[in-house]
C-alpha cells in the first residue's frame, strides 16, 4: 500500500474514534454491561464463532499456509477502529456500537495472543509470537488515544462540543469517503496492489465464505432489534486490518499473509454495502 494512502487512513481512523470517544461521553461508563447485555451474545460471534469458522473454513479448503496464517491473524484481530462508520450505513445503534468496538479493543490484548498460540498448537501455521504489551501498544495508539481525547474534550468542554458536533461529524464523514476514493483509485492506478489481492481460488473463496459466515453469525445473535442485529453482525465481519497488518509485519515469514488480510478487508467491506441495504429495506417495510 502507497505510504500516503497509510498515513491518511491513520488520519480516518484517529477523527472515527475521535468522535467514538465524544460519543462515549454521553453516557456513564459504568453503563457498559447493560448496553452490551447480553454480554454474552455481544462477544460470542466475534471471539468465538469467528475464530471457529476460520479453523473450520481452512480444514474445508486446505488453502496455501500463507493464506491459512492471513486467515489465523484476522481471527485474532477483533475491533475494527471504523466498524462505527461501517455500522452507521446498516442503521445500527451507534451507543451500542461503539460500546462493543472500545470492548473487543481492550479485549484484544489478551485475545490476541492467546488465538494466535491456539491456531499455531492446532494447525502449525508458523504465526508470529506477540504479547498482550505488544498488542496494547498497538491498540492504545490507534483506538484508545483518539477515543480518550475525545471523551475528555466533550466532558471538559461540552458547550464547545454541542457546538460544533455536527462539523465534526462531518469532517470524519468527509475524511471517511475521500478514503474510499483514494483507495479505489490506487487500486485502478498501482497495480502492485491488484496483484497483492491474488491469493488463488481456494483463498479467494475462503476470505468470502468466512465474510458471509461473520455478517450471518452476527445478524442471527444480535437479539430481536434491528439496530442491534446490524451492529453485531458488521462488528463481527469488520476485524482490526491495522492489528492484522501489524501482526503480520513482526517477522519476514508472516509477511506472506498481507495479501490474504488486504483480500478479506476488501471482500468484508464489499459484502457489507448489499448488507446494509437489505436492512435498510427491512427498515423500511417495517413502518409501513
Amino acid at each position: 500500500m502507497p505510504k500516503f494512502v497509510m498515513i491518511f487512513a491513520a488520519i480516518v481512523v484517529f477523527a472515527q474514534m475521535f468522535m467514538v470517544g465524544q460519543h462515549q461521553a454521553k453516557n456513564s461508563p459504568l453503563d457498559i454491561f447493560h448496553r452490551l447485555r447480553p454480554l454474552w451474545r455481544s462477544l460470542a460471534p466475534v471471539l468465538l464463532l469467528f475464530p471457529l469458522v476460520t479453523f473450520g473454513v481452512i480444514v474445508l479448503l486446505r488453502p496455501p499456509p500463507q493464506v491459512c496464517l492471513g486467515l489465523a491473524i484476522l481471527a485474532a484481530s477483533p475491533g475494527a477502529p471504523i466498524t462505527t462508520r461501517r455500522a452507521m450505513a446498516a442503521q445500527a445503534d451507534m451507543s451500542y456500537v461503539s460500546t462493543l468496538q472500545l470492548t473487543l479493543a481492550l479485549l484484544a490484548m489478551v485475545f490476541s495472543p492467546i488465538t494466535l498460540v491456539v491456531f499455531d498448537l492446532a494447525l502449525d501455521l508458523g504465526s508470529p509470537s506477540i504479547t498482550p504489551g505488544t498488542v496494547a501498544g498497538q491498540v492504545g495508539v490507534v483506538t484508545f488515544l483518539p477515543a480518550a481525547l475525545g471523551y475528555l474534550l466533550s466532558r471538559l468542554a461540552p458547550d464547545f462540543c454541542r457546538r460544533y458536533e455536527t462539523i465534526f461529524s462531518r469532517a470524519a464523514n468527509a475524511l471517511f469517503v475521500s478514503l474510499l476514493v483514494v483507495v479505489l483509485l490506487a487500486l485502478i492506478f498501482v497495480a502492485e496492489l491488484r496483484v497483492l489481492l491474488l491469493i488463488g481460488w481456494s483463498g479467494g473463496l475462503a476470505v468470502v465464505l468466512m465474510a458471509v459466515l461473520a455478517i450471518a453469525f452476527g445478524h442471527a445473535l444480535g437479539g430481536t432489534r434491528a439496530d442491534r442485529r446490524s451492529g453485531l453482525a458488521i462488528a463481527t465481519v469488520a476485524r482490526n486490518l491495522g492489528l492484522a497488518l501489524y501482526i503480520a509485519d513482526l517477522s519476514p515469514a508472516s509477511t506472506a499473509a498481507i495479501p490474504t488480510i488486504m483480500s478479506y478487508a476488501l471482500a468484508g467491506f464489499l459484502l457489507a454495502f448489499p448488507y446494509a441495504n437489505w436492512i435498510k429495506r427491512q427498515s423500511v417495510a417495517a413502518t409501513e
